[in-house]
């Protein structure tokens, strides 16, 4: 699998789909791969773009020298590896800490994202309910969620690390104020669940109403993870999306 050595990060990642269709990056949620987060959208993606997929620092086969996570870094680094990739610019869909990635790349490198994709993601730090819930905590996780245990385990080489990471981060960032969101104009997609767990829902429509150039679409009966709960309803939303993009 490649490895793109970029200036402060080495990031896996994958290239799927037809080597001229336009790029679209995955970004997937917090303590998952591009592989685990994106498993059900992956197929149905890369028959019409060109998929590109890298596991975010520190998480699965990427390193993470700076021993931290900042959601700006992270940002940066997915614009470094578009120019490591020779793309100018690409579609972006992001998933909770992808999403929030996603969002940053927006801000910060509003030239390289055509078209945005944000699913299930707080823009504001003191709305995101993780603190509440201990989210981050490995005892709770090893006792109360086996099944997420197991798959940190599998997936990372340290998955108390990575823990301990999210724990620092999430409380800081993403915090915007709505001035601060001016250069996300490019056309948007909000996605979230009306039963999402983690973020409430009044972020994604208090979001939608500050980008000028957002849609929106709420999943009923849906929790924090919309695109493998729903995946043929969120996949079609996405490419009818993308689609609009290209007429």
């Amino acid at each position: 699998m490649p490895i793109a050595r970029l200036r402060s990060v080495d990031l896996h990642y994958e290239l799927i789909g037809p080597e001229d269709a336009a790029p679209l990056l995955l970004l997937h949620g917090a303590t998952a791969t591009f592989r685990s987060g994106w498993r059900h959208q992956i197929p149905a993606f890369s028959q019409s773009y060109r998929v590109i997929g890298p596991d975010l620092r520190g998480h699965g086969r990427s390193n993470n020298p700076a021993d931290r996570l900042d959601l700006r870094e992270m940002a940066d680094d997915m614009a470094n590896l578009l120019s490591h990739l020779g793309y100018e610019t690409a579609f972006v869909c992001g998933h909770s800490g992808g999403a929030s990635t996603a969002l940053f790349m927006a801000v910060r490198h509003p030239h390289r994202v055509r078209a945005l994709i944000l699913v299930s993601n707080n823009f504001e730090a003191d709305r995101v309910r993780t603190g509440d819930l201990d989210f981050w905590n490995p005892h709770r996780i090893r006792e109360s969620m086996p099944a997420w245990w197991d798959q940190l385990h599998r997936l990372h080489p340290n998955p108390i690390r990575l823990l301990h990471w999210w724990k620092q981060e999430d409380p800081v960032r993403p915090d915007f104020k709505p001035a601060e969101l001016a250069p996300v104009t490019m056309p948007t997609l909000l996605i979230n669940g009306d039963r999402d767990e983690i973020i409430p829902l009044d972020q994604t429509i208090k979001l939608y109403r500050i980008l000028p150039s957002a849609q929106l679409a709420i999943i009923p009966g849906t929790g924090h993870r919309v695109h493998a709960r729903r995946p043929s309803l969120f996949n079609k939303l996405v490419l009818d999306f993308l689609a609009e993009q290209q007429r």
